[in-house]
């Protein structure tokens, strides 16, 4: 008589022995070698989390986070696929990303005097606009409506509850610069306006521009398109503002579609999901900047288009980029 066939079970709980490169890649959208790496990385931070009497591993908790954050699936289908239930994983996702968010100063950062004179080069030779050390801009991360009385500030202009969050990007299509806790209704401009970069721009700390779109003040710092350009000299000036600040969209454009979480609705209390858009931010920096390629670009969401803040132009503002315009780009 014929042997019963045996019955294999999958170990669910190590993905990294699971799946092949390919596999792998295609569910967590980086490298094994990527993912081991960030293991080793915050394995000092954390410590074990038990289930039922069995403990979840430091490498598991990693792994279970990175597959949230890279395909934005509920908790019960992670939790699925790595064997542990899903209010386990919910725990496990907030206590990585904290940790994630503790190297937050490591991974991005505004560059010094010696940065910023290399980033207004390689600006200038993609873009053709002298000077700049940053392109900045905001980006609405869809959450849950939260169940709070202020819920409504959260509402953004296309009906949508969301986290407004301020980037700037460096030449290389990375953050030097995140603000995310503000609720989506709030403008860009009262973003920058309440943060510590303006700040740090106001008191003379910085030597190079940032490019904005109309939704941001003229300044002598930060500079806009001109909204009704008339000479020659201000349309060159705003082609070459448009080539230039494309950049952070493509930033935008990387970073969400490596991390799908950022275009599904996160459903978490407000404050945790600013640590997941956090999280997400300093690990693009860390693969960026350990060479992981980035993914094919997906269908970006639907421009935002800016609210024109005009009005919030000073008269010096409007003078120095006239001035910057005739300097800069008459011929």
């Amino acid at each position: 008589s014929k042997s019963p066939l045996l019955r294999i079970l999958l170990d669910r709980s190590d993905p990294l022995n699971q799946f092949d490169e390919i596999t792998f890649r295609d569910r967590f959208r980086m490298h094994k070698e990527n993912a081991l790496e960030i293991i080793t990385l915050l394995e000092p931070r954390l410590s074990s989390l038990s289930q039922r009497g069995r403990p979840v591993s430091n490498q598991l908790q990693v792994l279970i986070t990175l597959r949230f954050l890279a395909c934005g699936i509920f908790h019960r289908e992670t939790g699925d696929l790595c064997g542990v239930s899903e209010p386990t994983v919910c725990r496990i996702v907030h206590k990585v990303c904290s940790a994630i968010c503790e190297l937050r100063s490591l991974y991005i950062k505004f560059p010094d005097a010696a940065g910023q004179a290399n980033y207004k080069v390689q600006f200038y030779e993609y873009g053709h606009f002298p000077g700049v050390i940053g392109c900045i801009d905001g980006c609405h991360v869809p959450i849950k409506c939260p169940s709070t009385p202020d819920a409504e500030e959260y509402r953004n202009r296309k009906n949508c509850f969301s986290i407004n969050v301020q980037g700037v990007c460096t030449p290389n299509l990375e953050f030097s610069n995140i603000v995310a806790r503000w609720k989506g209704a709030t403008h860009d401009s009262r973003i920058f306006l309440n943060s510590s970069l303006c700040a740090q721009f106001e008191s003379g700390q910085h030597s190079g521009l940032l490019l904005g779109d109309s939704g941001y003040g003229q300044s002598n710092y930060l500079f806009t398109p001109h909204l009704n350009p008339t000479t020659a000299e201000q349309q060159r000036y705003n082609r070459a503002h448009i080539r230039t600040r494309g950049m952070i969209e493509r930033m935008f454009g990387v970073w969400k579609t490596r991390f799908q979480c950022l275009r599904n609705t996160i459903r978490f209390k407000p404050r945790r999901c600013c640590k997941v858009i956090i999280a997400t931010a300093v690990l693009h920096n860390y693969l960026k900047q350990h060479g992981c390629p980035d993914l094919p670009m997906e269908d970006q969401d639907d421009a935002d288009v800016p609210m024109v803040a005009e009005a919030a132009n000073d008269q010096r503002g409007l003078a120095h980029r006239a001035a910057f315009t005739v300097q800069h780009f008459s011929i």
